[in-house]
């Protein structure tokens, strides 16, 4: 559970620091999707890794 939350964190963190990167580095707005979309997929990422490390622990 507690592995699930630090990943969902890590998710919203990454879509935070994507934003503001992209929104910088293209000028418009367009950056905040780009950022959602990066931040998804790096806390789904990082949801495998910590559920893979779980069932080794087992």
């Amino acid at each position: 559970m507690k592995k699930g939350i630090l990943s969902l964190i890590i998710g919203i963190a990454m879509a935070i620091v994507w934003s503001v990167v992209f929104v910088n580095a293209l000028g418009s707005m367009a950056g905040i999707g780009v950022g959602i979309c990066l931040g998804t997929a790096f806390g789904l990422v990082f949801a495998s890794i910590f559920r893979r490390n779980d069932k080794k622990d087992k």
